[in-house]
C-alpha cells in the first residue's frame, strides 16, 4: 500500500517518542525520520523528499514560521503541518500565511495522523506541478551468487540509455564488481571521498564519480576491503542526502548483509528490490530478510525478483507462500550472456539486447520511468501502482519456461499458473 512520507522537525526527544509511536498505527503514514531545526533542515528535507513535513513548536522556536515559509517556497508538493502546544487564533493565522496545511493542538494528537493525511491531499496538486520526485531503488538479496550486481548495473544503464539522469552506486563495500562490469577502472572511490571530504556536496561527489559511455554515473566501492572502514552510516546517508535532488534515479548495489551502512542505505530507500533463486537456500535467506525488514518498518518497500528461473523442486507458489510477499518479475535463466556480459565489461542491455533476459531489465526499467512520468496521485487506502500484472499480481518475464508453474506474459496478459502445489505446500488430509 503507498503511504505518504512524514518527516518530523523536533528537537525534543520526548514529542518524538510521541510521535513516533502515534505514526506507527497509521495506514496511511511512513515515518521516514526526525531531524532537528538546524543549518542542515533544508537539505535534509532534499534527501528524505517526504510528503508532509511535521513542524514541532517547542519553546524559543521563534523562527518556526520562517521555517516553514522556506519550506513552502523550496518544496513544491511537501505539505506542512505544525504541532504546538494549544491552539491560538493568531498563531493559526500567521502560520496559513506562511503556507502551513495543518496546525495541530497537543489536545488533539489523537487525530494527527487524519490531519497529516489530509494536508498531505491538498499538497498533491502542487507536486503533480512540480514533477516527479526523484527515487533511490535498492537492489539487495539474503544471500550472494543471486545476481545482484548484474541486475543492479543493467538496471542503472537501461534507466540511463532511456535518457534519465541515473547514478549507480556500489555499496558492496568489501568486494564491489559494478567497475567491472562496466569496464571502468576505477581510480577514485566511496573510500577517497570519505577521507578527502568531511562533508559532500554535489561537486565533491560528481567528481569522485566514474562515468560511462551510456551516461551511467558511477561511485565506485573501496578498491581494497581495509578501505571499508573509512566510510560509515553517515556517509551513506550524507551521499543520499545530496545526490537525491540531481538525480531522476539512484540505484545502490547492496551487499547480502546488514551492516549499518547498508540498513541506512535501505532506509533512504523508497523502493527496495529483493533478489533471489528458486532454491532452499535462497528461499530461507529471503525469509530472514524481510522479517528483518519487516521489524524495521520498511516492508512497504519491498518487491521481490526472481532471478535466473527455471525448474526446480521449489517454485514461485512455494515463494508467495511462505514470504506472504507476491513475486514482481521473473527474470529468466541466461548464464551464457550474462558471462559474456561480464568478461568484455559490456552491459547485457549494450551488448546484448535482443536477448530475454536483457529484454525483461529493459521492461523493468521501463517501468520505473513510465511510473515516475505518470505522478500518479496516492490515494489513502490504495495500493500502490506497481508492475505487477496477472494472477496473483505476479507479472512473469522472458521466453516461454519450461518450469510450468510459471509462464510468460506479455504487458497486458494475465500470467498463467497451475495448480502445481510446490514443495511446501500444505497436505490434505481426511478420508
Amino acid at each position: 500500500m503507498a503511504k505518504f512520507k512524514v518527516l518530523v522537525v523536533a528537537n525534543n526527544e520526548e514529542k518524538r517518542l510521541m510521535i513516533r509511536q502515534r505514526l506507527a498505527i497509521a495506514d496511511d503514514l511512513a515515518l521516514v525520520g526526525f531531524a532537528a531545526v538546524d543549518a542542515d533542515i533544508m537539505s535534509k528535507i532534499k534527501g528524505y523528499a517526504p510528503h508532509v513535513v511535521l513542524l514541532v513548536q517547542e519553546q524559543g522556536d521563534a523562527g518556526i514560521m520562517e521555517l516553514a515559509q522556506r519550506i513552502y517556497q523550496g518544496f513544491p508538493g511537501c505539505a506542512i503541518a505544525l504541532l504546538v502546544p494549544e491552539l491560538d487564533m493568531e498563531l493559526v493565522k500567521s502560520a496559513m500565511q506562511s503556507g502551513v496545511r495543518q496546525v495541530i493542538s497537543e489536545e488533539s494528537l489523537a487525530s494527527i495522523n487524519d490531519q497529516l493525511v489530509q494536508a498531505a491531499l491538498f499538497e498533491q496538486g502542487r507536486a503533480i506541478e512540480a514533477g516527479g520526485e526523484p527515487r533511490i531503488i535498492a537492489i539487495y538479496s539474503g544471500k550472494g551468487g543471486v545476481g545482484r550486481t548484474t541486475l543492479a548495473v543493467n538496471l542503472a544503464t537501461a534507466l540511463a540509455t532511456a535518457g534519465r539522469r541515473t547514478a549507480l552506486v556500489d555499496l558492496n563495500l568489501n568486494l564491489g564488481d559494478a567497475p567491472l562490469l562496466l569496464n571502468i577502472n576505477a581510480k577514485d572511490t566511496l573510500a577517497e571521498l570519505a577521507q578527502e571530504k568531511t562533508s559532500f556536496t554535489i561537486e565533491d561527489i560528481k567528481g569522485f564519480s566514474m562515468q560511462h559511455s551510456s551516461g551511467l554515473s558511477l561511485l565506485c566501492a573501496p578498491a581494497s576491503p581495509e578501505f571499508a572502514e573509512y566510510i560509515t552510516a553517515r556517509h551513506v546517508e550524507m551521499l543520499l542526502t545530496t545526490m537525491r535532488p540531481y538525480y531522476d534515479f539512484i540505484v545502490l548495489d547492496l551487499p547480502n548483509d546488514i551492516a549499518d551502512t547498508t540498513l541506512t542505505a535501505l532506509e533512504n530507500s523508497d523502493d527496495v528490490y529483493i533478489v533471489a533463486k528458486k532454491d532452499i537456500s535462497s528461499l530461507r535467506a529471503t525469509k530472514v530478510l524481510i522479517t528483518v525488514m519487516t521489524t524495521l518498518q520498511q516492508q512497504d518497500k519491498l518487491h521481490l525478483i526472481i532471478n535466473s528461473d527455471r525448474p526446480g523442486i521449489v517454485n514461485t507458489k512455494d515463494f508467495d507462500r511462505i514470504l506472504n510477499l507476491p513475486v514482481d518479475y521473473i527474470l529468466p535463466e541466461d548464464n551464457r550472456s550474462a558471462q559474456l556480459s561480464q568478461e568484455r565489461g559490456i552491459p547485457l542491455v549494450i551488448g546484448f539486447p535482443r536477448t530475454s533476459l536483457a529484454h525483461e531489465i529493459n521492461r523493468l526499467a521501463q517501468f520505473l520511468v513510465d511510473r515516475s512520468a505518470r505522478k500518479e496521485l496516492i490515494q489513502p487506502g490504495q495500493p500502490q501502482p506497481t508492475g505487477k500484472t496477472g494472477s496473483g499480481n505476479r507479472r512473469t518475464a522472458g521466453k516461454k519456461q519450461k518450469d510450468k508453474s510459471t509462464q510468460p506474459s506479455g504487458p497486458d496478459k494475465k500470467a498463467k499458473v497451475s495448480d502445481k502445489p510446490g514443495l511446501f505446500a500444505k497436505k490434505k488430509t481426511g478420508a
